[in-house]
């Protein structure tokens, strides 16, 4: 489609850019565009060729960058509006995915969109970028019903997530960067090269054994010491046979 609101670009070396594209809109979200993303997170799932993902927003109509300005209020009057269930699969899609994602944030990231670049495994950011969780401050309640708080909570602290939902906030990337949100930051220029350069580096790394890390590290926090030592053992003595990824996969999380 001409209009999808989703750029996906498929490079040679590994690594997948995915833009959301509504720049008339700020990249706000709408059932389309979620939809598509969903869609898209699904056909890297599938494809061997890709080892990790970017995640990035078209800039504005003006240049200025843009990442996205949460759900599109709008696209309700026009039959496109996002609904609740629709944002938690697709937050848990991005979050289970045993496929790195890197989030590219610059200029607004707000709210629903903020709720995206949490499920992410990575959030680079730039200097300029405006970063903020406006759920209790518009909507009266400072849950999020794709899981804001509790991501806002498990990568940030109790205590710097509170601040972003009580106050309603905006950080830029220094700042996100201080409280854990954000992995690095970078000045606008040299943000997506930076994005690029850590993409590489992950691609080059064995697939399986990225599946197997990301499987352990991202239920390590629901353990105990000893059940993670446990499970990293038993993780490690699998790989040591060399069972395929799939085979890998299933074992880890038990299907």
């Amino acid at each position: 489609m001409a209009d999808r609101p989703i750029r996906y670009e498929k490079r040679e070396d590994g690594i997948a850019i995915v833009t959301l594209d509504r720049p008339e809109r700020l990249n706000a979200l709408s059932f389309s565009l979620l939809q598509a993303l969903s869609e898209i997170v699904d056909e890297i799932e599938r494809d061997p060729d890709v080892r990790v993902f970017l995640l990035r927003g078209s800039p504005r109509p003006d240049g200025r960058p843009c990442f996205s300005a949460g759900v599109d209020v709008q696209a309700f009057a026009d039959d496109d509006g996002v609904t609740e269930e629709q944002g938690f699969a697709l937050t848990n899609k991005i979050d289970d995915l045993l496929k790195p994602s890197i989030c590219v944030i610059d200029g607004i990231c707000t709210t629903g969109g903020g709720e995206i670049a949490l499920a992410c495994d990575f959030r680079l950011v730039a200097k300029t970028a405006r970063i903020s969780d406006w759920h209790l401050k518009k909507l009266g309640t400072g849950l999020g019903a794709w899981g804001a708080s509790t991501r806002w909570a498990r990568e940030c602290g109790v205590t710097n997530a509170k601040q972003m939902l009580l106050t309603g906030r905006e950080i830029d990337g220094d700042e996100a960067f201080r409280i854990g949100f954000a992995s690095a930051v970078y000045e606008s220029d040299d943000l997506l090269e930076g994005a690029l350069e850590m993409a590489r580096q992950i691609a080059g790394m064995n697939p399986g054994g990225v599946k197997l890390v990301l499987a352990h590290l991202d239920r390590i926090g629901d353990m105990s010491r000893d059940q993670a030592l446990n499970w990293a053992k038993l993780s490690a003595d699998w790989l040591d046979v060399k069972v395929g990824a799939d085979e890998l996969e299933g074992k880890i999380l038990g299907k």
